[in-house]
């Protein structure tokens, strides 16, 4: 015998087809919103964790290779910090960003002459280290091709020609470092670029003198993740500075250090990044603090 049921038909299809209250909808959105803010919060948070890392470990790691290939390789070898340009203003000259930088550099050998914008030295065969000039070289001081000497005793750089010369040095008029004075000897050169922005302001004196110890960059120039900076340079973008401060450590083949030193680094643009503090002792010892 069929019964007829009150829920059975239309009312058990309106049943089946019903939804979610606006209350719990508010309540699933609200969870979602949450959940979201959670996620875009720890993933900021990693990435400048990440970043922070990379510049600390990458710096690191760059000073210890340092100390090491001097150790190795028996001679001075140098760590210099300075900034590059990062990005242009749109009107093309003006700098709106900067990258801070870092290379390390090896000893070639020490200056036995100065004269002028001509560098010597009388035991290293620098034409061997550098072509020769060729009769098509210009000799004006254009920036291009130019070559970055590193001057390792006081932590500088200046840009040299991409050739060397051979010139006569010697007699009673000059002073060198190894020979005597009374007698003249031809050795190649390299030759110094002159004008605005060739040369770096350097730890000390920006001149080069007789004894200082020279050499060329042992691994590609580095830069610290986008928008960390070194405390210890001229980081101001208006100043002509901030493109030639420099400041360095030099490690002696025993692995000790010329001078103590601390460099740090900083984000100043994002003030929960956290940087870190690295200091050299005369023993050639690192270490470095989280700040």
């Amino acid at each position: 015998m069929r019964t007829n049921n009150p829920e059975s038909g239309a009312v058990r299809l309106k049943k089946a087809c019903g939804g979610f209250s606006l209350i719990e909808l508010l309540a699933v959105m609200a969870i979602v919103a949450m959940l979201s803010t959670m996620a875009v919060t720890s993933y900021f948070s990693a990435v400048r964790g990440m970043a922070s890392r990379t510049a600390r470990d990458s710096f690191y790691n760059a000073l210890m290779m340092a100390r090491q290939r001097a150790c190795i390789d028996g001679c001075r070898v140098s760590l210099i910090i300075f900034n590059e340009v990062a990005e242009f203003a749109p009107d093309g000259t003006a700098i709106k960003d900067l990258a801070a930088s870092y290379v390390v550099c090896r000893e070639l050998g020490r200056l036995s002459f100065v004269s002028g914008d001509l560098l010597f030295d009388e035991f290293s065969d620098l034409g061997k280290l550098f072509r020769e000039k060729l009769a098509s070289d210009s000799t004006g001081d254009s920036a291009a091709g130019a070559v970055k000497i590193y001057n390792l005793s006081q932590g500088s750089w200046s840009l040299v020609r991409p050739y060397v010369v051979n010139e006569v040095v010697g007699g009673s008029q000059v002073d060198l470092l190894y020979s005597e004075k009374s007698f003249s000897i031809k050795a190649h050169a390299l030759r110094k670029l002159t004008g605005s922005g060739v040369e770096s302001t350097g730890s000390g004196n920006k001149n080069w003198k007789v004894g200082d110890s020279y050499g060329i960059e042992v691994m590609p120039v580095q830069a610290l993740p986008k928008g960390f900076t070194f405390a210890e340079l001229d980081n101001t973008l208006s100043s002509d500075q901030s493109l030639t401060d420099v400041k360095h450590v030099t490690f002696e083949p025993d692995g000790s250090a010329t001078a103590s030193v601390t460099f740090t680094i900083e984000n100043r643009r994002d003030a929960n990044a956290k940087g870190a503090r690295f200091t050299v002792n005369p023993k050639g010892e690192i270490t470095f603090t989280s700040n």
